[in-house]
């Protein structure tokens, strides 16, 4: 190719790939930073795969639901790659080996050697570390770390037609031995016994007007018969620069150069093949429960912009640490530092998905049956209340819009045929419970009727006004209270009836800083049983209930951690359980530790109930709106604060967490340092100085 035309060439790809960035922009919501860096990290290997020695690995993570599969799919739409494209399922572990050999022996069938596309998907579960960091007895695919380090490797192939191919050579071999006679690939002496053996009678009977008349024709019998040249072209090809070629080459042998011929082909079929996806685009797909710690939480009452702003936060190191969980060191270098990180959707995004596929179902009501339907937004917003579960992606969205939309269009328009409606327009609102379509003609309502539709989560948000909901409301104001007094921070919301099974609400405070003095451990401890403290102070000791128990085990493992692992107890180490695995560890065989903390708990529970005895009137005055009321936001706890809050200024809530205290406590000590003349060198017992940093002895901490 000259010069002109491969430049030509690579501004057409380039034209294509701006074109592809562009529609992926317009058809996915909410990851346009996304859709730039796979664009951007996978143009070198689009324009010049030629050059390239080793695959691109570009690695997806993200909660489930975002797009990582759906994107990659559309994309190599976009680029025309749909035959050089191959997807590893990895999350079906029953058939998971099979599914990536049969892919593997259809890329070396069809493109080996050649730039191609490969998706490991669902990557987080052919994990090679046990939930302990241990080995697992069994590594899956074994073949996928040679894939993602040179791109080539060997697989044996399975194929049904070898025991066809050693039958055949089996039979030629016993056929010569007894007198056949082969030149030139044709049957030379004894064609009737070798036809009668062979079971070719129908291929050389030629038929007569009668059975008299009728014979064999001997005159070019072939050695190997035309039906077992497709089997035998599919194992030797690689010989061959086509299957001409290959039928020619069988026709120049005797007898036994047939049948060495065949025996190095049997041979070849037999042998692990060497698969080359050395030119590859390799795209790693997986949810890494690890990195974005609030993938458990399915909770549909969290605000969707929360975890949106929580994913923003997640960086290559920690995607790396997370994967350190599952991979060894050397496999997760294999992965290369193209890590993209997917956010989680806000609710803009969420509310912009919903539009674009119900704008979808209007166009295809449109197209389809010539009728203008407009979707209110009262169903948008019904659909997002009884869709968005913040963790889960899209997908609950369009079994939503099914339920909601798709499932009652046929009603919507047999009402109309049935009732001669010759309409403008139907328009499709929510009201409570029920779906109300009207039918118009101009701006006249001309029909209306009702479909039920039943909202399972609005159900179980909505305010009961019962003793469960009285007991949340006490409870979850402790928690509010003593967050703001204690640690003076306001909660986002308070929630006294939430959606969740087994929840009956909880509190979502957003502290201003990253890290945790030993001054606010009594302080943090106080929040955890601020509720438990609450129920006691207001229905009395004989009346509590077991609602505080992920309260309580929550605060005795934080003390716990805060005394055995964090340092904070009189000793700075790490303590364990005596046994051979923890031989590293520190024992607290004097249960001292275990004692410190009960005294913690009980400290941090009488500092709980004297902050909400001085509040009581605010406690009570919170619980009672909680009860009546599912939820109270930021702004709300606020003004009940300003209004009931005791010996409490309103400017010592914590609104911005960089600037406390640390970084002015030390600049306050370097200004404050006088120039004084060095120390005399102290030398240590093998003559080196101790007034020296020396930096061959650093340990990491």
């Amino acid at each position: 190719m000259d010069l002109h035309k491969r430049q030509q060439e690579l501004l057409e790809k380039q034209v294509i790939l701006q074109q592809a960035k562009e529609t992926l922009k317009r058809e996915f919501v909410g990851i346009d930073g996304v859709i730039e860096e796979v664009v951007d990290a996978m143009s070198s290997w689009y324009l010049f795969p030629d050059i390239q020695e080793k695959p691109v690995i570009i690695n997806l993570w993200g909660l489930t639901g975002v797009g990582k599969s759906s994107l990659v799919n559309r994309l190599v739409q976009l680029i025309g790659m749909e035959q050089k494209y191959f997807s590893f399922d990895l999350g079906e572990t029953d058939n998971r080996d099979w599914n990536v050999q049969r892919t593997l022996e259809e890329i070396y069938d069809n493109v080996n050697g050649y730039p191609v596309i490969l998706a490991l998907d669902e990557f987080q579960n052919v994990r090679t570390l046990d939930d302990l960091g241990r080995e697992k007895e069994k590594s899956p695919s074994r073949v996928i770390w040679q894939l993602l380090d040179s791109g080539k490797f060997k697989v044996s192939k399975f194929n049904l037609h070898l025991d066809e191919l050693f039958e055949f050579i089996q039979r030629i071999r016993f056929l010569i031995s007894n007198g056949v006679v082969v030149k030139n690939g044709m049957v030379v002496e004894n064609q009737n016994y070798f036809i009668q053996k062979m079971h070719l009678k129908d291929v050389y009977m030629v038929y007569g007007e009668d059975e008299k008349s009728s014979f064999l024709r001997t005159d070019e019998v072939l050695f190997v018969p035309s039906k077992v040249y497709g089997i035998i072209y599919s194992f030797a090809k690689d010989r061959f620069s086509n299957k001409i070629e290959f039928e020619e080459k069988l026709l120049t042998f005797d007898g036994y150069e047939t049948l060495s011929f065949l025996l190095e082909v049997f041979d070849l079929a037999n042998s692990p093949k060497k698969v080359d996806c050395s030119k590859g685009l390799i795209f790693v797909m997986g949810n890494l429960d690890e990195a974005y710690t609030m993938s458990h939480n399915f909770n549909p009452d969290m605000d969707a912009d929360e975890f949106h702003e929580q994913s923003l936060k997640i960086t290559v190191p920690h995607i790396k640490k997370a994967l350190q969980k599952r991979f060894r060191n050397e496999q997760i270098a294999r992965l290369g530092n193209l890590h993209i990180i997917y956010p989680a959707f806000s609710k803009a995004s969420f509310q912009k998905i919903i539009a674009l596929e119900l704008a979808k179902i209007e166009e295809k009501i449109l197209h389809n049956q010539g009728i203008r339907m407009l979707i209110d937004a009262t169903v948008h917003e019904l659909i997002y209340k009884e869709a968005v579960y913040p963790t889960q992606g899209t997908r609950p969205i369009f079994t939503t819009i099914h339920q909601v939309i798709h499932s009652k269009l046929g009603r919507i328009i047999t009402e109309m045929i049935l009732n001669k409606l010759n309409v403008c327009c139907v328009k499709v609102k929510a009201k409570g419970e029920n779906i109300q379509v009207e039918y118009y003609q101009g701006e006249s309502v001309v029909h209306m009727f009702f479909l039920e539709q039943p909202l399972v989560l609005e159900e179980l948000r909505k305010s009961k006004q019962d003793d469960f909901q009285a007991i949340s409301a006490v409870h979850e104001a402790g928690h509010a209270i003593i967050s703001t007094i204690l640690l003076r921070t306001i909660p986002e919301v308070v929630v006294s009836k939430s959606a969740e099974v087994g929840t009956g609400g909880f509190v979502h405070t957003k502290f201003k800083w990253k890290y945790i003095s030993k001054k606010e451990i009594i302080n943090r401890l106080a929040l955890f049983l601020g509720g438990y403290v609450a129920e006691r102070l207001v229905f009395g000791e004989e009346n509590l209930t077991t609602g505080a128990e992920n309260d309580i085990k929550k605060a005795t493992v934080f003390i716990t951690g805060m005394l055995k692992e964090a340092g904070m107890g009189d000793v700075p180490g790490t303590f364990d359980a005596k046994g051979v695995e923890t031989k590293y560890y520190l024992h607290d065989e004097a249960n001292k530790l275990n004692q410190e903390a009960e005294f913690w708990i009980l400290k941090a529970m009488d500092l709980a109930e004297k902050t909400l005895v001085e509040q009581k009137v605010w406690l009570l005055k919170m619980s009672d709106f909680l009860s009546d009321h599912s939820q109270m936001r930021k702004e709300s706890i606020l003004e009940m604060t300003k209004k009931y809050a005791v010996n409490f200024e309103l400017n010592s809530l914590i609104e911005e967490g960089d600037f406390l205290f640390y970084r002015k406590h030390l600049k306050d000590q370097v200004s404050g340092l006088e120039i004084i003349n060095p120390p005399k060198p102290v030398k240590d017992a093998w003559g080196m100085s101790l007034n020296r940093i020396d930096r061959g002895g650093a340990v990491e901490l």
